[in-house]
């Protein structure tokens, strides 16, 4: 088992870099005429390559196969609102605080996990929502000079990743990490298909670049999560703070190439939402044990 969390928790501190580097990517970009749906369509060569390679290797039928194959898709159509979130977002927000407020989704789980689930309370969950809805109001600051509408918007998208999760745990079924990963991708792909035939774009080679290694960054980071999250099974929870991550890094990467961090009460609020995440393990895994 030390193995698996190993194994596991290397593929959640990879995937908070490509997922932050990809956010990176599309903040640069924000400024220029590209919308969500030319960035996805000219990205979507990196997305057919799984299944492309699959085929060529005759390994389609067996990682394709699901036991429930409605589970991926509509977890899929749900996700497809979320590459147009990103990139509203981006152009409004900075990258810290786009980071900071989509690392709410344990808030999140645990509201689900009471509704949705039905799962018992413990004081650890307790506290943890607290803690994180405090995070939340030091970072979104509503009322103040600093609040903005579209931080609403990215908590949106915390919501919609989280309810994902969470249909996945409730409607157990047997699927491959990459089954997940193609099917769960396959809605964006086709709706931006069909929106770059009525809006295209053409644009240079640095810019192709740029998109293109955005795509392989982010599909990098959706296969390494959702790998981690099959692998890992009931240890998951514990692995699963690694992603906090990505606060620090999207710091970092702020400051030093867009000048933007966070302001004094919004880092404490980051501060609530890590340490929120943090205290609700050993609630999870005191419900783990349990069952």
């Amino acid at each position: 088992m030390p193995k698996k969390i190993f194994i596991s928790s290397l593929a959640v501190i990879l995937a908070s870099i490509f997922f932050v580097i990809n956010d990176a990517i599309i903040n640069y970009l924000s400024p220029k005429n590209i919308q969500f749906y030319h960035f996805v369509f000219y990205g979507t060569p990196a997305y057919l390559s799984v299944p492309i390679y699959l085929l060529i290797t005759k390994q389609f039928k067996t990682k394709m196969y699901s036991t429930n194959y409605y589970i991926p898709l509509i977890r899929g159509l749900i996700f497809a609102p979320l590459p147009f979130i990103t990139f509203i977002s981006l152009k409004n927000i900075s990258l810290p605080e786009y980071t900071t407020l989509n690392m709410s989704s344990p808030i999140f789980a645990g509201i689900f996990a009471i509704t949705l689930l039905n799962e018992k309370i413990n004081f650890y969950i307790v506290i943890s929502l607290l803690l994180g809805f405090l995070g939340l109001l030091f970072v979104v600051q509503p009322g103040f000079e600093n609040f903005n509408i579209y931080f609403l918007l990215t908590l949106f998208g915390a919501f919609l990743i989280t309810f994902t999760t969470v249909i996945v745990n409730k409607y157990n079924t047997v699927t491959s990490t990459v089954g997940y990963f193609v099917y769960g991708s396959l809605f964006i792909h086709l709706l931006s298909l069909v929106l770059f035939i009525i809006d295209p774009l053409k644009i240079n080679f640095n810019i192709f670049l740029f998109i293109t290694s955005a795509s392989i960054f982010i599909n990098l980071a959706i296969f390494l999560m959702l790998f981690a999250f099959q692998r890992s099974q009931r240890y998951y929870a514990s692995v699963f703070c690694l992603v906090y991550l990505q606060i620090l890094w999207s710091s970092i990467i702020g400051i030093i190439f867009f000048g933007e961090y966070l302001n004094y009460i919004a880092l404490i609020g980051a501060f609530f939402i890590v340490l929120s995440g943090i205290i609700s393990i050993p609630g999870q895994m005191k419900q783990i044990n349990e069952q």
